[in-house]
């Protein structure tokens, strides 16, 4: 059901008075009554949409979630018949430089979100989304290469989800192209292989 002019309008208040409280203040100590104040509504208003500031909170989350799942829609046909250096090729255009983008776009809201830690779901929500997306691509469900495909996906997103928050966090912030770039190359080749030919130079 497509929601009303006025029904959105306020949703976007609040959220927009959420995340400035949430860049001065700890999520525990931010009241009802601290939203209600920044967005100018009263809280009954609130009260009509969100249960709570934590439903609001996870409300947000799915929505960056699912405007993050919009930008990667990577079907398998994309993959079919290439050769690993296209794939590669493929990968990097639709699926790395398409996560970099939309975190760069809403950089406010990530580091924010970031710094929520455990008070925060945004995480596991891009694993679930991630680990969808491998089990889609994948001919066996259960493994890449002989990997059980639950140990895989743990390292790959361990490993990306806290190269992202580096990046994210990191006041000298590099542009989005040298980010996928870099991450790409880490992905690739492999960070073993990358230590071992620095080694050797």
């Amino acid at each position: 059901m497509v929601e009303d002019r006025r029904v959105r309008k306020t949703k976007r208040a609040i959220k927009h008075a959420f995340i400035q409280l949430l860049s001065d203040k700890d999520l525990d100590k931010i009241t009802i009554q601290d939203i209600t104040s920044f967005a100018d509504i009263n809280r009954g208003t609130f009260y009509l949409h969100y249960e709570d500031k934590y439903l609001l909170l996870s409300d947000m989350e799915d929505e960056y979630i699912a405007g993050l799942a919009d930008e990667i829609q990577f079907y398998k046909v994309i993959m079919e018949d290439l050769n690993i250096e296209d794939f590669a090729k493929n990968f990097s255009e639709h699926v790395l430089k398409s996560i970099i983008l939309h975190i760069y776009h809403n950089i406010d809201f990530y580091q924010i979100i970031f710094n929520l830690e455990r008070k925060s779901h945004i995480e596991e929500k891009i694993s679930e989304l991630m680990y969808e997306n491998m089990a889609k691509n994948v001919s066996n469900i259960n493994s890449i290469s002989g990997i059980p495909l639950d140990y895989f996906h743990s390292y790959v997103y361990g490993a990306t989800i806290s190269f992202i928050k580096h990046w994210v966090r990191d006041p000298n912030r590099m542009e989005p192209d040298v980010v996928v770039d870099y991450l790409f190359k880490i992905i690739f080749n492999g960070p073993l292989r990358l230590m071992a030919n620095a080694q050797l130079k």
